[in-house]
């Protein structure tokens, strides 16, 4: 066997490490995640991040002075920022109290620079009431944070009980969704549901682009070079593709209601788990007619099955 100098292993030592700092999780590929979402209880100065209904990761935080500081109610991440400045202080040195990242926070719309979920320069304050609102966490925690999650990330904001289970408004946040996006006019997308976030290109009018998602009033779609961002409404028309009339309806959700009727006051005469196909035998609306298997005709609703 040829001998390797030690120094050869060094050489492609360093060569790994600096493959996996340079690796973080773009916005595009975060955003494949089934179901991020976040809470901050304020009471208890803790931020559970959920993967679908799973706690995978808990934090210690700080929030606000005073119970009013914090804003409570479900939010949409808005715009990431690493080393953030602050009022003159450039970001990443000692004295800036952002830390080493902004996840910022659009609340009731606003840009995302007012509320934010940011590291810190006194690490002494998590665990307590001490910010002017904002939610501080250690910066090795923050940064760890900001490589998981994804500009459209559901924040819920409360000061009652933890029981990890996600409890804040489920309309809040980036939905999945499907069609052709169509630009009316020229655009910017950018790389969160807010004028707050960057912007990434801008489009020209009646470009088409496929629609992957939505996040409140701003549309998820892919790039031709596969970027995904975030367009606003007002400057887009969507199209969106009528479900075949026959084929296959597969539930994709855990368990799915299976109805007499294709109304949800429709009596539920069965359920399905995920991955059961049925034959379909047509569309009322925004129902799967199918088949059972006892020849009877029943209905799947489209956000249960596909």
């Amino acid at each position: 066997m040829k001998k390797r100098h030690w120094y050869s292993w060094v050489t492609l030592a360093l060569i790994f490490t600096l493959i996996i700092g340079l690796y973080q999780p773009t916005q595009a590929q975060a955003a494949s995640a089934p179901d991020y979402k976040i809470e901050i209880n304020k009471k208890t100065n803790y931020l559970y991040l959920y993967n679908g209904k799973t706690v995978i990761k808990t934090y210690r935080v700080a929030t606000g002075k005073t119970k009013a500081l914090t804003p409570e109610g479900t939010f949409p991440l808005a715009v990431k920022i690493v080393k953030p400045g602050w009022k003159g202080i450039p970001g990443g040195v000692p004295n800036n109290p952002l830390g080493e990242r902004w996840n910022g926070i659009s609340v009731n719309g606003d840009n995302g620079r007012t509320y934010g979920i940011h590291g810190t320069n006194n690490p002494k304050s998590i665990g307590t009431h001490a910010s002017s609102g904002c939610v501080r966490m250690k910066n090795s925690d923050v940064m760890d944070l900001y490589s998981r999650v994804y500009e459209g990330t559901p924040i819920w904001i409360h000061s009652g009980k933890s029981n990890k289970i996600w409890r804040g408004n489920t309309s809040v946040g980036l939905k999945t969704a499907s069609g052709t996006l169509k630009t009316t006019t020229t655009v910017n997308a950018r790389t969160g549901p807010s004028t707050g976030s960057f912007i990434v290109t801008t489009l020209k009018a009646k470009v088409s682009l496929p629609l992957i998602g939505k996040s409140g009033d701003w549309y998820h779609v892919k790039l031709s070079n596969g970027r995904k961002v975030f367009v606003h409404k007002n400057y887009s028309t969507i199209s969106i593709p009528t479900p075949p009339s026959s084929g296959k309806a597969t539930v994709f959700v855990d368990v799915a209601n299976i109805r007499s009727a294709p109304s949800m006051s429709g009596s539920i005469v069965g359920k399905a788990k995920k991955g059961t196909s049925f034959v379909k035998t047509g569309m009322k609306g925004d129902w799967h007619q199918v088949k059972l298997s006892n020849g009877k005709t029943a209905y799947l609703h489209k956000t249960v099955a596909k």
